[in-house]
């Protein structure tokens, strides 16, 4: 498994002085875990004015409840969790025909083509797809929660994680083609 992009080290005494509202702290806090923050919203949203407004709330309670955050883990999890939890519930609560943005795609000169190519085509096939298709793959694929983590973000059963990413898997099997490394653009999911 890959690390998160959330997996940035934090030591004890910035986040003691963030907890009694310290603003340099409070500020290295949001200059560290912007971008990663970022960044899970808009994968999870897939609409750059929706991730920075879950961007925003998220660091809104992440530093109201920052007295909550007891050390008994990396700070990056807790944070990590509290942007997730945000995405979900702004997808909840928002329209279901969510407008898709695609990224610009930059090459890093190592990277052979192809490759470049089939991660262009697994994006593209990922916007295909339904907001919560998309979001169970993404944090169960990507960021590595469990079923059972899943589940408990969407007040649901371990199966509702299981069979949503079993029908997201043979969706995006469907839309990217490896004989001709098309994707099969259709409907967006809604």
């Amino acid at each position: 498994m890959t690390t998160s992009p959330f997996d940035i080290p934090v030591d004890d005494l910035t986040i003691a002085r963030a907890q009694k509202g310290d603003r340099e702290a409070c500020g290295r806090l949001f200059r560290d875990f912007h971008q990663p923050a970022w960044s899970v919203a808009m994968r999870l949203c897939q609409c750059r004015e929706t991730a920075h407004e879950v961007t925003q709330e998220a660091f809104i309670t992440a530093f109201r409840r920052l007295k909550q955050f007891r050390g008994d883990a990396p700070f990056w999890g807790w944070m990590r969790r509290v942007v997730i939890n945000h995405a979900i519930s702004t997808l909840r609560k928002g329209p279901k025909g969510v407008v898709v943005e695609l990224e610009d795609h930059h090459v890093h000169e190592e990277a052979p083509q192809e490759r470049v190519g089939q991660s262009m085509d697994l994006e593209a096939a990922l916007a295909c797809l339904d907001e919560v298709d998309r979001a169970v793959v993404w944090l169960h694929d990507v960021e590595g929660y469990s079923h059972v983590e899943i589940a408990g973000m969407y007040e649901q059963s371990e199966s509702f994680s299981k069979t949503r990413l079993s029908r997201a898997r043979a969706k995006l099997r469907e839309l990217v083609q490896p004989a001709s490394g098309q994707v099969a653009v259709g409907e967006a999911g809604g």
